[in-house]
Parts: structure tokens; C-alpha cells; sequence
């Protein structure tokens, strides 16, 4: 029952960036010891070229699985029961970006759909079926020089009170490729995913592949009835502007 939310990657520019038309379209993958998550997106900025300031839309969305061990009333404390889960999100949001200096912002606002399929059903467990909420996102990059920068990206829901944050620090060893570090927060109602890792990105003209790395450990509210658990994590994102 880890929370799943797909935190959009925003694309590195200089303070006067090359034009790649007004679309972007992203696919990627998740995986620890526990989770998997395929995602994927769309973001359009309808009046204006994708860096420029204006209005965008977009929409997300995501199918994955976990598992998870826990104990149950009525069973020996030596005993722990396994349960597997399905779970799919779909974003629908609308947002404005705003450059300013080396600092660029993108806000969005919107709703949001989330499901968790529970086998066996899971009696204590608030975090089942489907839920609709309203959704926020704020996305921040900021250039630290010529080859150094910084990004933040923060979202909620209502839907199971589920957010997402994450921070980056990259640095441009070579022409086309950024080194960096991450940490990232997902949590819901009931838990929350805390990761720390190292990233590598790829850049051409239009597009980029980052891959990341690290270990993901979860934390449970109910500490007495699901187990803690610390695993490696991946994570693989292809982004083309067009």
C-alpha cells in the first residue's frame, strides 16, 4: 500500500532555451523490492511554445502493484499474512508556467482518481477501492549557473490525502549528460515511501532519458499491524519535446 503518485519531470533549460514546439509526452518505470509502477503523460501548452510562459494541460496517468505483510487480530504474533495489491491513478490537470530569471514555476490545479485492489481483502486496511479528489502541484527548477541547478516538485490530493514530493541537484559533467542526487517523500493516509538516491540524465535535441537508483524505505502508520521495510529502488524516465 505504498502511495503511487507520478511527479512529472520538468525539463532543464538555459536562461534563453531552444525551442522544441508546444508538446511533451513522458513514459516511465518504477521498481523496489516490493513496488512496480508503469506511468506516462501528456502536457501541452495550447497558445504558446513549451518553455514560454503561459497556460498548460495536462493529464497522467499509472498502473502498478505491490505487496505487503502484516498482522492480523485473532493470529499469533509469529504469523504474517501476505497481501498483494493493484493499483491505477489518472491526473487531469490545468496549470500556468512563469519564468522568472534563473527561476522558472509551474502551478497546476485539477482532480484525480486513484484505486487500490487488495488481495485478500484487508480489513484494516483505509486504503481500497476508488476515491476522486481535487489535486494541486507546484514544480520549481532553478538554474545555479551554467552547468548547476535545482529542482522541486510538490503535489496533493484528496484522494486518500495522497502527496508527493521531490528534490534534485544535478550537475552537467559533460555536454549531454547531468549527475546528480534525489530525495524523494510518497505517502497517503496510511504510509509513506522515503527514498534517497543518485540520478543520471541524457539529454538531445528534444528529449532526454533519466535513470535513477537508491534505497526506498517504507514507514506505517500502524507500526503493530504491517511491517516496515527497506528495499533497493529504480526508476527510468524518456521525455521528447515536439
Amino acid at each position: 500500500m505504498v502511495a503511487l503518485v507520478l511527479l512529472a519531470p520538468l525539463r532543464a533549460h538555459a536562461d534563453d532555451p531552444p525551442q522544441y514546439g508546444w508538446r511533451e509526452v513522458w513514459a516511465g518505470a518504477h521498481a523496489s523490492g516490493n513496488v512496480w509502477l508503469l506511468y506516462s503523460g501528456l502536457t501541452v501548452a495550447p497558445h504558446c511554445r513549451m518553455f514560454d510562459d503561459g497556460l498548460r494541460l495536462r493529464i497522467t496517468s499509472g498502473y502498478g502493484g505491490y505487496s505487503y505483510e502484516g498482522y492480523r487480530g485473532g493470529e499469533p504474533k509469529t504469523k504474517l499474512k501476505s497481501f498483494k495489491a493493484r493499483t491505477a491513478f489518472t491526473d487531469v490537470l490545468v496549470g500556468y508556467l512563469k519564468r522568472m530569471g534563473p527561476l522558472t514555476a509551474k502551478g497546476f490545479l485539477g482532480a484525480s482518481v486513484i484505486s487500490h485492489d487488495i488481495r485478500p481483502l484487508d480489513t484494516v486496511n483505509s486504503v481500497q477501492g476508488i476515491e476522486y479528489g481535487p489535486k494541486a502541484g507546484l514544480e520549481l527548477w532553478l538554474n545555479m549557473g551554467s552547468d548547476t541547478w535545482s529542482s522541486l516538485d510538490v503535489n496533493w490530493t484528496s484522494a486518500y490525502q495522497t502527496y508527493g514530493g521531490r528534490v534534485r541537484t544535478g550537475y552537467r559533467l559533460i555536454e549531454d549528460i547531468t549527475f546528480g542526487l534525489e530525495a524523494r517523500i510518497d505517502g497517503n493516509v496510511l504510509d509513506k515511501d522515503l527514498r534517497g538516491g543518485a540520478f543520471v540524465r541524457y539529454e538531445w535535441q528534444g528529449g532526454e532519458i533519466s535513470v535513477a537508483g537508491g534505497v526506498a524505505g517504507q514507514v506505517f502508520k500502524d507500526a503493530k499491524n504491517i511491517k516496515n521495510m527497506t528495499t533497493p529502488y529504480a526508476t527510468a524516465t524518456w521525455l521528447m519535446q515536439y
